[in-house]
């Protein structure tokens, strides 16, 4: 049996944390015993009460060492033969403790393209990247910028495309509707992600006004939360389709995916929003920026519409397009879900299980 530490800052509502959800349910427990700890104590929105958490230590920040002690303590204690860390936090401190505690194998993930790393987090990646025998990303586009940001070998990187990890049934739109006060004959452009400079909301907001001005009943929901909520409800305001935004928080993906006519990911700088996987699977159209490796599966003019980020005309102009051809969003729709059809939960976690063997037998050898 092999013993494995996963380790988070918190069990906040993101991709990593809701990836790390299914790995701790998924993951083989006639091979594996998995724990899960968390360093940061929970906020309001969480999905800690969907795994169970070992142990949280209760740092108060990222550079809050005097805690660490009781961590490489805890990892001496249980003798763990691989930690797995997820999010920055969790890959500087315990990477530290898990060096210094003797475990065998570490492993890290980068969830996302970072490019206002800090100095001083750079140094610190490329050191600690010395004692990790695996950097799994999310993409290819992360693990080519990341090598070459901190300067670590291409050979340390492992890209894992993170399936749709949608499971069980939506609740009934038509009351899903009612609820968010969406008419029933409104057209839904919808984006899921957290309310941050990064998801380019802004831009969205922006080519919103230019879509309603042609569709005036459209409702352009974005679902998620974040410290821009305020401002993009003002910017709303100022442009005068406040009617037309709705930022209800946070909900379940799936109980909003059935309302969306087009789904629409305006980010940044991204890698593969987990979101865009699981709109494909459910064979919506979609309307994305080429960032990382959006276009990959987003292939314009085949499986959806790639614009510019960073361009509200672009996103207007291909949102019209679909809003305005029912045929057209129904064949990008079946496309896309063609295109997902073949990456699942049960392939990722059997791939994720063979490298931790494969990892785990290298060392038990040395």
């Amino acid at each position: 049996m092999i013993s494995i530490l996963f380790a988070v800052p918190r069990m906040s509502v993101g991709g990593a944390e809701k990836l790390l959800v299914h790995q701790m349910q998924g993951i083989d427990r006639s091979r594996f015993s998995p724990k899960l700890i968390t360093l940061f104590t929970e906020q309001e929105d969480s999905l800690a009460g969907e795994v169970e958490i070992a142990h949280c230590f209760g740092f108060q920040s990222t550079l809050d060492i005097m805690r660490l002690p009781s961590l490489i303590a805890f990892l001496k204690r249980e003798r763990f033969d691989v930690v797995v860390t997820h999010l920055f936090s969790a890959n500087l401190l315990v990477r530290i403790a898990a060096i210094l505690a003797g475990v065998p194998v570490i492993m890290s993930y980068e969830h996302n393209i970072y490019p206002e790393k800090r100095r001083w987090q750079i140094f610190m990646d490329r050191l600690l990247a010395r004692w990790t025998q695996v950097i799994i990303t999310d993409s290819e586009a992360a693990s080519r910028f990341t090598a070459s940001q901190e300067r670590i070998p291409l050979e340390k990187f492992r890209t894992m495309y993170i399936p749709p990890l949608l499971e069980g049934k939506p609740r009934d739109a038509h009351t899903v509707r009612s609820e968010l006060g969406v008419p029933e004959k409104a057209r839904v452009v919808l984006t899921v992600s957290r309310l941050v400079s990064d998801k380019g909301h802004t831009h969205l907001i922006d080519a919103a006004k230019s879509v309603v001005a042609k569709f005036p009943d459209v409702i352009f929901l974005m679902v998620g939360w974040g410290p821009l909520k305020e401002s993009l409800l003002t910017q709303a305001g100022e442009l005068g389709i406040e009617r037309n935004i709705l930022l209800p928080g946070r909900l379940d993906i799936q109980d909003v995916l059935p309302l969306a006519d087009v789904y629409v990911d305006p980010s940044v700088s991204t890698d593969l929003p987990v979101a865009i996987m699981e709109a494909m699977r459910e064979g919506k159209a979609i309307v994305a920026t080429a960032v990382g490796d959006v276009p990959v599966f987003i292939e314009n003019g085949k499986t959806g519409l790639c614009v510019s980020p960073r361009d509200p005309r672009a996103l207007s102009s291909a949102i019209e397009k679909l809003l305005s051809d029912r045929a057209l969003t129904s064949r990008f729709g079946e496309a896309a879900k063609t295109r997902v059809a073949k990456y699942s939960l049960a392939e990722y976690m059997h791939i994720f299980e063979e490298l931790i063997l494969k990892l785990h037998g290298t060392t038990a050898k040395n």
